[in-house]
C-alpha cells in the first residue's frame, strides 16, 4: 500500500481495516458490478471511488461525480440524462447529461439515498438494461459507464421506510464496501498528519509529541475529511515549523479531559462555555453542509462573516 505517497488522492494507512478495504477494492475493480460504498460522512468514500476507477480498466475514461444531496428534483433528471430541444421552458439547446459524460468511465454518485422515488425508478433501468433517455425525448440511449453509488444513510432502514426501493437497493448492493471511520482506525492518524503536512508545498511543519499525543485523543467525529481540514487550518495560520499543543482548537486540547468551569469566577466561566459551545456549534454546520459558509450561516441564522 502506497501509504507515503502525497498524491491527495491516495488511501494513507497501514490499518488492518484499511487494508482489507484496499484489497477489497482491488478485488473487484475490473468487475462491471455496482459498488455501493459505505460509511459515516468524511471518512473519503470518494477517495474510494476514485482509487477503484485508477486501478480498474476504465481509468482512461472519465470519471464523474454527482453529489446527488445539492440536486432538486427538478433538476436531476436533466443533469443526469440531459434533454433535448424544447423538453421545457428555456431548454433553447439539447445538451447531454453526466451519464453521458461519464461514457468509458465511472460515475459516482454520492449520497445516492438523496434521490427522489422518480428517480431511483430511471436509475434503477440504467443499472438493469443499461438504458437512459433524455428528458423530451422519446427513444432510448445506451450507458456505458461503470456505476459507484456512496452513501452515510442506513439504505436497508430506508427501504424498510418506503423511502428506497428495495429493488433498487439490491441492485447498488451487489458489492458493498464499508470505510471504517477515522476513531476506528487511529493508528492511521500520524501519516495522515504527515500527508496533510506533505500536501503543502515547501512545508517541512512537524507536531511536537505534545500536539500529536492530543490529536491522538480527540475522536475526530468529521473522520478524515475533519482532520485535513484542521490540518490545513494550522498549515495556514502557524508560523514557527513545529505544530504546538497551543495552535490546536480547545475542543481538540481539552479532549477527554475533565475541565471544571464551576472553580473559574463566573464571568470567566462563562465566557469559556458560551466560545466552546459557539465553535462546536458552527464547526457541525459546516461539516453538514460541507463547508458551504454561506449555507451554515443561514441554517445558524448569523452573518456569513
Amino acid at each position: 500500500m502506497q501509504t507515503y505517497s502525497h498524491d491527495k488522492w491516495t488511501l494513507v494507512g497501514e490499518h488492518p481495516l484499511l487494508l482489507e478495504v484496499q484489497k477489497r477494492a482491488l478485488k473487484v475493480a475490473h468487475c462491471e458490478l455496482p459498488i455501493n460504498i459505505r460509511g459515516e460522512t468524511g471518512t473519503g468514500k470518494e477517495l474510494l471511488a476514485r482509487y477503484i476507477h485508477r486501478v480498474s480498466n476504465r481509468n482512461k475514461g472519465a470519471f464523474v461525480t454527482v453529489d446527488c444531496g445539492v440536486l432538486t428534483a427538478e433538476m436531476a433528471r436533466s443533469e443526469l440524462f440531459g434533454y433535448v430541444r424544447g423538453a421545457f421552458t428555456g431548454a433553447s439547446d439539447s445538451r447531454s447529461g453526466l451519464v453521458e459524460s461519464a461514457r468509458g468511465g465511472t460515475l459516482f454518485l454520492d449520497e445516492v439515498g438523496e434521490l427522489s422515488l422518480d428517480l431511483q425508478l430511471q436509475l434503477l433501468r440504467l443499472v438493469q438494461e443499461r438504458e437512459f433517455r433524455r428528458v423530451g425525448e422519446a427513444n432510448m440511449r445506451r450507458s456505458d459507464v461503470r456505476l459507484i453509488t456512496a452513501t452515510h444513510r442506513n439504505l436497508r432502514e430506508m427501504v424498510g421506510q418506503s423511502a428506497f426501493r428495495e429493488d433498487l437497493f439490491y441492485r447498488l448492493s451487489v458489492i458493498p464496501i464499508h470505510m471504517p471511520a477515522l476513531r476506528d482506525r487511529r493508528s492511521d492518524l500520524p501519516l495522515l498528519i504527515d500527508h496533510f503536512c506533505q500536501l503543502f508545498k515547501g512545508t517541512r511543519r512537524t507536531c511536537s509529541d505534545e500536539a500529536l499525543a492530543a490529536l491522538l485523543r480527540y475522536n475526530w467525529p468529521g473522520n478524515v475529511r475533519e482532520l485535513q481540514n484542521e490540518i490545513t487550518r494550522l498549515m495556514v495560520m502557524g508560523e514557527s515549523d513545529v505544530l504546538e499543543v497551543a495552535d490546536l482548537p480547545a475542543r481538540i486540547r481539552h479532549a477527554n479531559c475533565e475541565i471544571n468551569v464551576f472553580e473559574r469566577p463566573f464571568k470567566e466561566a462563562r465566557q469559556e462555555v458560551v466560545r466552546e459551545f459557539m465553535h462546536e456549534y458552527l464547526h457541525r454546520a459546516l461539516m453538514r453542509t460541507k463547508g458551504n459558509v454561506s449555507r451554515a450561516a443561514q441554517e445558524c441564522g448569523i452573518g456569513r462573516q
